[in-house]
Formats: structure tokens, C-alpha cells, sequence
């Protein structure tokens, strides 16, 4: 009597797979404006902080307090070396936190008495001795919840919708790529456009200029 071969479910099944896309300023507005009544503070600042770094998850995460503060003072401009690219030189990530961004970081720092060598976002557990991060999955599951609040689909977008936000909009209204490729730290150029679509955009965008 032949076996019975077990039945297997693909990873993927049922799940949105490849390029997440960016999210728009339109809902990146529309996600503040319900956070502001919804979620921590924690939260808020965590999101606005992801807008403004362009920073992968795993790096955002792991910032600390003295990342974005220095002698009880918010930094103007923050410098990170992302995980992937630690060994290379110059290709630190630098970004600037808008003042609203500084504003609720502030409040958040202030409000968990945080030092300075505390990580900046911990576990919605709350802070222990050990201090430890927030997990990237606990980070994923936040953002599936975020892009919700503007009525998208959690299943279509991730953590790089959010990454991908700030440089997509800058290619498209400047067509930098330059920019775009220094604010996400990538070590060539042709990773940007990759990153962004930008080659698929633009083939797109001529092809709905010649219907036939």
C-alpha cells in the first residue's frame, strides 16, 4: 500500500512576497494622525523615528539613548553604522530627526526615565534590568498594525515600506538617485534603483505613455 505523502504548506501561502512598497507622505500623515490618539508614545516616536532614519529594522531597534542624545540634549544630526555595512569605510547612515521626532523622543526618554546606555525602544513588556531590545518580529507586527490605521493592507506592506519612504519620495520629485542612495547607505548606486524600482517605475511610467 503506498504512503500517504504528507500534506506541505508553502511559507508564502496566502502571504503578499517581494518588494514591499513605500508608503506615501498621504499615509504617512493619515498613520500619525491615528497614532496620536491610539498608541504609546513609544510607538510614535518609534514610527517617526523609522520615517526620518531610512534605518533597517534591525538597526533601528537596537539605537540607544545616546544615539540621538548627548549631554541631556537631542542630536540634530544622528549617525549610524548599519549592521550589514559595518566594516565598510564611509558608509555610515546620517539623518536629521525633524523637530516634531526629537519632541516625542524627548517625552518618550523622559517619560521611561531612560539612561544613556539604555536602548532606546525596549519590549511593550516594559523595561528590565537587562534592558533588552525590541525584537524585529515585535517591530514587524508593529508596523502591520501601523499601516492598518490608514487602511492599507498589513499582508502588502513590511518594515522597508517604511524605510523606503522618505528616499522614494525624493527620487520622485528631484530624480536624485545620489540622495537616495546615501540616505539608505547602499555602497552602489545600482542598489538604489533596485531598492526603489526605479527602472520598473520608469518602465512602467513610458509604457502608459504608448498604449497601443
Amino acid at each position: 500500500m503506498p504512503r500517504k505523502t504528507p500534506s506541505r504548506t508553502t511559507w508564502n501561502k496566502g502571504k503578499s512576497v517581494g518588494r514591499k512598497p513605500a508608503l506615501t507622505s498621504r499615509q504617512v500623515a493619515a498613520i500619525k494622525t491615528v497614532m496620536a490618539e491610539r498608541s504609546s508614545l513609544r510607538d510614535r516616536a518609534l514610527f517617526a523615528i523609522a520615517i526620518d532614519s531610512c534605518l533597517r529594522g534591525c538597526d533601528l531597534v537596537r539605537l540607544r539613548v545616546s544615539d540621538v542624545m548627548l549631554s541631556g540634549e537631542m542630536r540634530d544630526q544622528v549617525r549610524i553604522q548599519p549592521t550589514k555595512t559595518k566594516r565598510q569605510a564611509g558608509s555610515a547612515i546620517v539623518f536629521e530627526p525633524s523637530r516634531e521626532t526629537q519632541k516625542l523622543l524627548r517625552r518618550h526618554i523622559d517619560a521611561e526615565d531612560l539612561l544613556s546606555t539604555d536602548f532606546l525602544f525596549f519590549s511593550s513588556q516594559g523595561k528590565t534590568a537587562v534592558n533588552k531590545s525590541l525584537s524585529e518580529r515585535a517591530y514587524l507586527n508593529l508596523v502591520k498594525k501601523w499601516v492598518a490605521f490608514a487602511g492599507l493592507n498589513p499582508e502588502t506592506y513590511g518594515t522597508h515600506s517604511l524605510r523606503r519612504a522618505r528616499p522614494a519620495l525624493i527620487y520622485r520629485k528631484t530624480g536624485n538617485i545620489r540622495a537616495c542612495q546615501i540616505m539608505l547607505g547602499h555602497k552602489t548606486i545600482a542598489s538604489t534603483q533596485l531598492y526603489l524600482g526605479v527602472e520598473e517605475e520608469e518602465t512602467l511610467s513610458l509604457a502608459r505613455q504608448f498604449e497601443l
